[in-house]
């Protein structure tokens, strides 16, 4: 392939990858502004409207490791036409299948798009090496982005398709356009060095390396303390006596400012001399951003919400970052992906459900500031261990396969 072609293919490549990133949380985002909806239709009670919050982070962390086993079976790329055509079965069903499809098709949503998310980064390595800090900062702005659209577009959408069924189904159509896009960049001459064959992955030998559980807990504890404010701090906010659009509005300009620093992420660790500077500036601004929220003047809350949406940008780019550059080569990251989002989603989701059972406390949104600085400080330990040297790494058999 010569050198105009090679250029061509990875212009082609970005292009598709940040489409399909932008689409890796949209599907999921795009049924929480419907949610009363589908209570009131399908006589959702509330516990079973927390179960329904709670699935798609459980499904993307029993996702995330199935992807290193797949990728075993079937191409990586493959896999990945696979995967989202599976997602969007599962939104045909969720849109259309009742109790039962509310339920399953939001499983089979993230198990789509988390088999999809993890495999994607293990290609991104292999196709871009040398480029990961800029490509996973736009990877983490174009989820940022697809997760604001799919909230903020919801309510028009259904209203103008005449209801919340034909509302949930019309997020199907930007997962099918990544699915045509991701076929047609297959059928093109692909460099030489862009295996196309199955992959020797596991998760197993990860088990054993420390680095590999370092950028695991890294990613658990940014799960948890980002998914606690997510899911409790517009009802924080309006306990604390912010009117209702207002207490909305936090958590929008918080995400709106995510996409931002996500990008400038790459910058900023070479303007102050690498990751673990910006871990130092970043992961007590989200804490100060946190606790000024919660406990802090409500008519500075705009400031405070732009604080930590900033600070969280980053962090989230970080550990995206973190998952490729600390894998030795493509099965070794699509494995430590599995890992690190496995036990994130799954162990960090469960951490942080357990601190919402302190909502019912006095005084819940000090308990909440304080169990996120916990978060934060936690985070920030093993995310300096992930700076240190060393790789993580599958290692190769006597006939020298991984």
């Amino acid at each position: 392939m010569n050198g105009g072609s090679l250029h061509s293919y990875r212009v082609h490549f970005i292009i598709i990858f940040l489409l399909v990133s932008f689409n890796l949380r949209m599907s999921f985002s795009a049924a929480d502004p419907l949610l009363v909806f589908l209570m009131r239709d399908l006589g959702l009670g509330v516990g079973e409207s927390s179960l329904f919050g709670l699935l798609p982070i459980m499904s993307l962390g029993v996702a995330a490791p199935l992807g290193s086993r797949l990728v075993n079976i079937v191409r990586p790329r493959l896999l990945i036409v696979y995967a989202l055509l599976f997602a969007i079965a599962g939104v045909v069903w969720r849109s259309y299948g009742g109790i039962a499809g509310l339920y399953g098709g939001t499983v089979a949503i993230g198990l789509g798009l988390g088999i999809t998310g993890s495999v994607i980064l293990g290609i991104v390595k292999q196709v871009f090496p040398g480029e990961i800090p800029v490509l996973m900062g736009a990877y983490t702005a174009c989820v940022s982005l697809g997760t604001a659209v799919g909230s903020g577009a919801a309510d028009p959408i259904a209203i103008a398709l005449g209801g919340w069924q034909k509302g949930l189904l019309f997020w199907a159509m930007p997962l099918l356009l990544a699915v045509i896009l991701w076929l047609e960049l297959m059928l093109h001459k692909h460099p030489p060095e862009v295996r196309q064959s199955t992959l020797h992955s596991s998760i197993l030998p990860l088990l054993r390396q420390r680095k590999a559980w370092d950028v695991s807990l890294f990613y658990l504890f940014r799960v948890a303390g980002a998914w606690l404010l997510i899911v409790w701090l517009a009802t924080l906010m309006r306990h604390r006596g912010l009117p209702l659009v207002e207490a909305g509005l936090v958590l929008a300009l918080a995400t709106a400012c995510q996409i931002p620093s996500a990008l400038l992420t790459a910058t900023l660790c070479r303007l102050l001399g690498g990751r673990k500077q910006l871990l130092y500036l970043v992961v007590p601004l989200s804490i100060v951003g946190c606790w000024g929220l919660l406990e802090g003047s409500l008519e500075l809350w705009p400031i405070f919400s732009i604080c930590f949406g900033l600070s969280i940008g980053c962090i989230f780019s970080i550990g995206m970052t973190f998952i490729v550059v600390n894998a030795a080569d493509e099965a070794s990251t699509i494995a430590l992906s599995g890992m690190a989002q496995g036990i994130g989603f799954i162990a960090g989701g469960m951490l942080a459900l357990c601190v919402s059972l302190l909502m019912h406390q006095p005084r819940a949104d000090l308990w909440v500031a304080a169990c996120y600085t916990v978060f934060a400080l936690s985070g920030l330990f093993f995310g300096l261990r992930c700076e240190k040297e060393g790789m993580v790494r599958i290692p190769q058999t006597p006939d020298g396969k991984q």
